[in-house]
Formats: structure tokens, C-alpha cells, sequence
């Protein structure tokens, strides 16, 4: 069966079926033409994890629940539970976003002191709003991320096609120059010259956590995250350089 046939069967479109592909849920046999042929059980499947998503379930959740590491019943049972606090959360956003807008007909002016009361007394009684925590947490994971040079200047995290072909192809590059500088071309020098970046940049990254807490108390150490970075890799080599030496 091609992906056409599977598209038109489920009524999805092919880049949700390459997703689940790419998130190995599912994987198709190619045929002698070099296309994917996609079987009865695969199809099966499908319908499993489409079910599943369309339920609430992660992506995750069904990975567990395919590769046998949680049991149907228990990821169910956690999906019931969210599915109930989020029920929750909205009937109270909707009462209240009815109350305002019954109020407001006549007005585009908003009596924030009159429904911020409203607001606690309605949580005051245990009505469920939505959860704002999780706008802190996305902020400060965007920050953290930009803070140890992770995202571009929109915060985006560097994570396309294009992205990691370009630090693959600058991991080979620094390889080769250091083969050129040891002036011996050899799988040995190809490869010391790759993992020194790597750990360079392992070292940077669990440097960039220590100094992303300090940065909270230093004004300097926000403003000169890179002089601070290097200052703390000196000291580190240092320390390593002493070390080998009391050792030696």
C-alpha cells in the first residue's frame, strides 16, 4: 500500500504519517522500487496512534505504550487525570471570560480591581483556572537556552536539517585543520581533532550552567556572558594543567 492509499484510507495528511515515521512508531518496509510499502499492521497501527493522540495522549505516552515500558491502563489513567484538570481549568476561564463579557457589552473598558476579586473568590472555593506556572517555566527554559548560546536571536532553539550540517560540517572542519597542523592525515588525528571540539563544547556547556546562576547575582557576568566564559574555561584548564603535574 503507498502512502497515497494509506492518506486517503486514515483521511491524514502524508507529513503526519512521515512524523510518526520519523518518531519511529512505525516503520515500512521499502519495496524493490525504493518506496515505502506500507502493510496491514502498519495501517493498524496507525490507527492506534492517531486514536491515541487524538485522546490527549504525547507522543511519548505512545511510544511507552508500543514499546511496552508503561502499561495501556496506567497511561490511560494519567491521561483521565490531566484531561480532568484541564476540564477544570477552562469551565473556570469560561464562567468567567461569560461574566466579563455579559459585563462589558456596552464598554471595551475592563474593572480589573471587580473580576481580580471575582478571581480569588472563585479560587477561594477551588475553582480551577488556567496554570500560568507553565508561562514561567517556558521563559525561563527560553532564557536558559539563549543564556548557553542554544537559540538564535529570535529564541529558537538551533535544532533544523540545516543547523546541525552546518556544526557537522564545522566539527570536520576543525579535524581537518588539525591533521594539516600535525601535517599527517590519519583516522587517528581525524578523530582526536573531532572530540577535542566535542569536549570543548561539553566543557562550555556544563561551565555556562553554574555561570547562568550567577549571572542572576552579577550584572557583569549577564553583560559579559562570553568573558566570563572564557575567564572560567582558563581557570578550569588551569586547574587541569596543575593537576597533571602534581600527578606526574
Amino acid at each position: 500500500m503507498t502512502i497515497k492509499d494509506v492518506e486517503q484510507q486514515l483521511g491524514v495528511p502524508r507529513a503526519t504519517i512521515r512524523f510518526y515515521e520519523k518518531e519511529k512508531l512505525i516503520s515500512p518496509i521499502r519495496g524493490s522500487n525504493g518506496y515505502r510499502d506500507y502493510s496491514a499492521d502498519d495501517v493498524s497501527r496507525l490507527k492506534e496512534i492517531i486514536l491515541l493522540r487524538k485522546i490527549g495522549l504525547s507522543v511519548n505516552d505512545v511510544e511507552d505504550i508500543l514499546d511496552g515500558a508503561r502499561t495501556l491502563t496506567e497511561v490511560l489513567e494519567e491521561n483521565i487525570n490531566k484531561l480532568q484538570t484541564q476540564m477544570e481549568e477552562l469551565n473556570g476561564a469560561i464562567v468567567l471570560t461569560k461574566k466579563i463579557q455579559d459585563d462589558s457589552l456596552d464598554t471595551n473598558r475592563l474593572d480589573i480591581d471587580k473580576y481580580w476579586n471575582i478571581l480569588e473568590d472563585e479560587e477561594r472555593k477551588g475553582g480551577k483556572f488556567m496554570d500560568i506556572a507553565k508561562d514561567i517555566v517556558r521563559t525561563e527554559k527560553r532564557v536558559v537556552f539563549s543564556f548557553m548560546g542554544w537559540t538564535d536571536r529570535d529564541g529558537n532553539l538551533y535544532n533544523s536539517a540545516s543547523d546541525i550540517g552546518k556544526f557537522c560540517g564545522l566539527v570536520i572542519l576543525i579535524a581537518c585543520i588539525y591533521c594539516v597542523v600535525r601535517n599527517e592525515w590519519s583516522a587517528k588525528n581525524f578523530v582526536f581533532g573531532m572530540s577535542g571540539v566535542l569536549v570543548l563544547i561539553a566543557v562550555e556547556g556544563i561551565i555556562s550552567i553554574p555561570l547562568y546562576f550567577l549571572s542572576k547575582k552579577s550584572e557583569w557576568v549577564k553583560e559579559n556572558r562570553i568573558k566570563a566564559l572564557i575567564i572560567s574555561m582558563g581557570i578550569v584548564a588551569a586547574v587541569f594543567v596543575v593537576a597533571a603535574m602534581i600527578l606526574n
